[in-house]
């Protein structure tokens, strides 16, 4: 009997020592990484911080000709060939730095120029919110109080509501107050057979004081609306799409250099091939690591995407480029987008010195020309 006992003892020590090794293992992975967070913190929350600093809220006072720009727009331009600032993720304030898009309310946005927006609206516990991912914000009530003042109190302008993303099931409400609060008289109606060649025809003096009410088929099923029209990054498999807002998450995480000296011109060009239609073109970088956030890409990007739209100016491109959608909009970008009109003929002829005095208070030109 002792001797089965102690050969019994003598069996269970390896696996004793095998577990203690086991256990130690576990410890030094969990050290690594907690150490390894701890040394990303140390070196990238300066980098971070100093980045971020650089993308501050707008200071400059947008003036009369920024805030009702298109009325110094002839009426007999299309609305396909105006050049418009549109804002990324456009609700997107007060928020983390992992998600917050915009320094900017919208009357803050519509008073700087900016006619497109992209809304997402997320059905929480506490009410309709904007979101970005995971992230909540601000009211959509919020959104649509300042979107139905301007709209009721600038009869010359022309807004395009992008409303991309839902959640929760979000989409029945959305609509019901957006009749509510703005009033489907300022809503443009589709009834048309071909959507795409009616809006590649339209002048901006039928469209005066209304607002294009679009969704993504690809996000909603949602379509019961007479004012509602599509938006598509395929326009070959959604052809009644009337706008198209290309989008490859894998082009748009690489460096500032790279896109805009590759993937720029890469999205002017693939919508050539389609030529109908509203065209944004997404001018802002995604964060790949999912550490940086929106501020800092924009400070990677702010630059050199600032020089590119300058440039477009004496660009063969210019009649190709229509909406251009930015992160943290504001007077500048906006003066940059809107002078683009001057090279397309947009602008009234009796408005021209005025309107060129308008974008040119907020450029500074030396930094494009240098």
């Amino acid at each position: 009997m002792g001797r089965n006992t102690v050969t019994a003892t003598h069996a269970d020590k390896p696996a004793d020592k095998s577990f203690s090794r086991v256990l130690r293992l576990v410890a030094l992975i969990l050290a690594a990484i907690v150490l390894t967070v701890v040394l990303g913190v140390v070196v990238l929350a300066p980098v971070i911080t100093c980045a971020n600093a650089q993308i501050v809220p707008d200071t400059a006072m947008p003036d009369e000709y920024m805030e009702n720009w298109m009325k110094y727009i002839s009426d007999d331009a299309l609305i396909t060939d105006i050049a418009i600032l549109g804002s990324h993720d456009s609700g997107c304030i007060d928020m983390n730095y992992l998600a917050q898009t915009q320094d900017l309310t919208f009357a803050e946005q519509l008073k700087r120029g900016v006619r497109y927006f992209d809304i997402r609206v997320n059905k929480t516990a506490g009410g309709l919110r904007i979101y970005h991912g995971p992230v909540n914000g601000v009211s959509y009530l919020s959104v649509l109080e300042d979107i139905a003042d301007f709209v009721k109190t600038h009869p010359d302008e022309f807004l395009i509501l992008d409303m991309s993303h839902f959640k929760n099931g979000s989409e029945p409400e959305v609509f019901a107050l957006l009749e509510e609060y703005v009033g489907t008289e300022h809503f443009l109606i589709n009834d048309y057979e071909n959507p795409r060649q009616a809006v590649d025809t339209m002048t901006l003096g039928e469209v005066r004081g209304k607002c294009l009410i679009l969704i993504d088929r690809d996000e909603t099923n949602f379509a019961g609306k007479n004012y509602l029209f599509e938006r598509t990054n395929d326009p070959e498999k959604y052809k009644n799409a009337v706008l198209t807002s290309l989008y490859e998450k894998k082009y748009n995480r690489r460096t500032a250099s790279y896109f805009v000296e590759n993937v720029i011109p890469f999205y002017i060009e693939s919508f050539k091939s389609t030529e109908e239609g509203l065209f944004v073109l997404q001018a802002q970088l995604t964060d790949a690591a999912l550490v940086f956030g929106p501020r800092y890409s924009e400070s990677r990007l702010v630059d050199k995407m600032n020089a590119f739209v300058y440039g477009l100016y004496a660009s063969e491109n210019v009649g190709n480029v229509n909406i251009i959608m930015r992160d943290f909009v504001d007077c500048e970008k906006s003066a940059l987008t809107l002078r683009l009109n001057l090279a397309k003929g947009t602008v009234k002829p009796e408005f021209t010195e005025e309107f060129q005095a308008m974008v040119g208070k907020y450029i500074h030109a030396e930094a494009y020309t240098a």
